[in-house]
């Protein structure tokens, strides 16, 4: 936030709040749906934007989803869950599933970095901030 307004503290702190209050991320599941809502309030719509830049943007919402449900189907040993599971798709969780997963999600990241960075180039102008 001191990039954003480097000659005003007052400034800076009223951006860092209202940044960080209430974010879906810090009282659930990274889902699909959390990082549209929180990614919004900067202006961006994540998912049409990651759609703009890769054709795999699909993949990544899909994967993302899939590895919510099954987390919290082990973590709260949901039957229903894996059932829910099953009906995206997947017939069985294993290391082969997972490491995919990981990929998917490394590249979303990535995607995500990149997507993020290029925004708010447009929004702040200068360099891109990392």
């Amino acid at each position: 936030m001191h990039s954003i307004a480097q000659s005003n503290p007052a400034l800076a702190n009223v951006v860092q709040l209202d940044m960080t209050r209430h974010r879906n991320l810090d009282k659930g599941n990274a889902s699909p749906g959390a990082l549209g809502t929180d990614f919004a309030r900067l202006g961006i719509m994540i998912w049409p934007a990651l759609g703009r830049v890769s054709a795999r943007a699909g993949t990544w919402n899909k994967h993302l989803e899939a590895l919510n449900v099954a987390r919290n189907a082990v973590a709260h040993s949901d039957n229903g869950g894996f059932l829910r599971l099953q009906n995206l798709g997947y017939q069985s969780i294993n290391l082969g599933v997972v490491r995919k997963w990981r990929r998917s999600l490394d590249s979303l990241a990535t995607a995500m970095d990149d997507v993020v960075g290029d925004y708010l180039v447009l929004l702040l102008g200068g360099p891109r901030p990392w």
